[in-house]
């Protein structure tokens, strides 16, 4: 029989190490450690604990802070899952100097340290900057949808969650009504079944959280240059409902920017709103508070998508004299590399086949169809019917219109109403509305449109993708972020920010020397 080493697992061992040197000399963890041993660096976070005289020895936060980090960089969000790490995983271990915090001690700490998180992602980005890994010559923003920890089956405007109130109380009131129709006598009595009085009270306290919610909160005003009210949330009123790549969610925008050298991410915030043309001026004002107001010389260029793109925000970036190249949604249109391919024609053609929204590209007949005359002010659509004239002095975003409408019964009677109207003729006529002649203003969108349409815009809009797109691959497949566990505006900004200092811990170790992290 050949001659094997013992493999017998069952069986108990010392091991003599040194936490330090598990660690090793030029890994993540290390360079985590020796960043966080700087009480400098960590002080933000001694102001919350009171136990100087009284109470039990806590856990220091350079110790929860790394073994937090380390889970992050390793695709572990679970606070019991880090638990469990820190006692079967020997790095863990180290990072944790052998101590075994509770889930419940990693998880409030995350939680309850928002104000902290944020001025030490500052710091560390300070270091960043010192160690010349930031090249100051162009920022990109972006954002990237999460879901967070609330149901979307909770969402509403008030009126809707009224309604799905008063639904509950009558689903609960028909199983009381179908009780007390039937024989009390084949049911042993007039007491209602445990089951379905455990439905009812289910149904019930639904009922009455949507109550106490209603009478509690305001509803909730969009951030468009029309407010209306957008859908609200029971479980967490500061998320919002949006639509990604991957279905409708209840979640937070990330919108983070990142500068180009290294992509290092200067600056990151969690809102809870679907459209991020609002979110581009706090983003801005969030890179001053870090750098200065400064920072934005006219060598800096800023970029972010058309998502980012409306008149507001074009009107603040150019008053502030920043050096940005933000695009219309229509910018591919007018470049004939993009609009003359193939490739493009393809996706655009499939595009139109699965857009869920089919009804909204179904396009009323352009105003050019009309013959109008602003000498007279008459105007004669296409089926040769004359429109009453409204006036000449409506203001609107290019400048002054000249509107008129169509006859209640000239429109609701017109052949043509399929292809001129958008939707069938309910209350009024058709409305049209012409620019005035000499009265055109060139809007800040125009002045934007000017710029990307340059071959420097086009040249300058094209580095946005290598310097922003990388972050948010690294943090949600390499470190596997794919929803956010907490709740509002600010604790879910925390712990996004928690996955950044993460990306530029990382950017850190990779390219400049530990010793220089003075």
């Amino acid at each position: 029989m050949s001659n094997f080493l013992d493999d017998n697992l069952n069986q108990s061992v010392f091991f003599d190490i040194n936490y330090l040197e598990v660690l090793g000399s030029n890994t993540f963890e290390y360079c985590l450690y020796h960043l966080l041993e700087n009480d400098e660096i960590v002080s933000d976070f001694y102001a919350r604990y009171k136990n100087k005289n009284v109470g039990r020895k806590a856990y220091p936060p350079a110790l929860l802070l790394r073994v937090i980090f380390y889970a992050y960089y390793r695709g572990h969000t679970s606070s019991r899952v880090i638990e469990r790490l820190c006692k079967t995983d020997l790095k863990f271990i180290a990072l944790a100097a052998g101590r075994q915090p509770h889930f419940t001690t990693i998880a409030n700490f995350v939680s309850s340290n928002c104000e902290a998180m944020s001025r030490l992602f500052h710091k560390v980005l300070l270091i960043c900057d010192q160690s010349g890994l930031i090249g100051k010559e162009h920022f990109a923003i972006d954002g990237c949808k999460l879901p967070t920890n609330a149901s979307k089956q909770w969402s509403g405007t008030h009126k809707e969650l009224r309604k799905k109130s008063d639904k509950l109380k009558e689903a609960a009131q028909k199983i009381i009504d179908k009780h007390l129709s039937n024989d009390s006598d084949k049911r042993g009595g007039n007491n209602i079944a445990a089951d379905q009085q455990q439905t009812i009270d289910t149904l019930m306290k639904n009922a009455k959280k949507i109550d106490d919610f209603l009478s509690t909160n305001e509803p909730r005003m969009g951030q468009g240059r029309r407010k209306q009210e957008v859908q609200s949330n029971i479980t967490d009123n500061q998320s919002a409902k949006m639509t990604t790549s991957k279905g409708t969610i209840q979640g937070m925008a990330c919108v983070t920017a990142a500068d180009e050298k290294h992509q290092v991410i200067v600056h990151a915030q969690a809102f809870g709103m679907g459209q991020e043309q609002a979110t581009l001026k706090p983003m801005v004002e969030g890179i001053k508070k870090n750098f200065g107001d400064g920072i934005f010389k006219p060598s800096l260029v800023l970029t972010a998508d058309t998502g980012f793109s409306s008149e507001a925000t074009m009107q603040y970036l150019f008053d502030e004299k920043i050096n940005a190249v933000v695009p219309d949604n229509q910018f591919r249109k007018r470049n004939p590399v993009f609009s003359d391919s193939d490739f493009y024609k393809k996706h655009k053609e499939l595009r139109k086949k699965t857009r869920k929204d089919k009804a909204k590209t179904n396009m009323a007949m352009h105003s050019s169809e009309f013959k109008v005359s602003f000498s007279s002010n008459t105007c004669i659509c296409p089926a040769g019917k004359e429109l009453k004239f409204l006036g000449d002095d409506y203001e609107g975003v290019k400048g002054f219109y000249t509107r008129f409408r169509g006859e209640l019964e000239d429109c609701r009677n017109c052949s043509m109403q399929s292809k001129c109207m958008r939707n069938p003729v309910k209350e009024k006529g058709r409305q049209v509305s012409f620019l005035n002649d000499g009265q055109e203003k060139i809007t800040c969108l125009d002045l934007m449109k000017q710029k990307i349409d340059s071959p420097e815009g086009r040249r300058m809009y094209s580095r946005r993708m290598w310097t922003i797109e990388p972050v948010f691959g690294n943090i949600t497949s390499n470190k596997g972020l794919n929803r956010i566990g907490l709740r509002g505006e600010a604790k879910a900004t925390a712990q996004w920010l928690m996955y950044c200092m993460v990306h530029n811990i990382e950017k850190l170790w990779k390219n400049s020397e530990v010793e220089s992290w003075a």
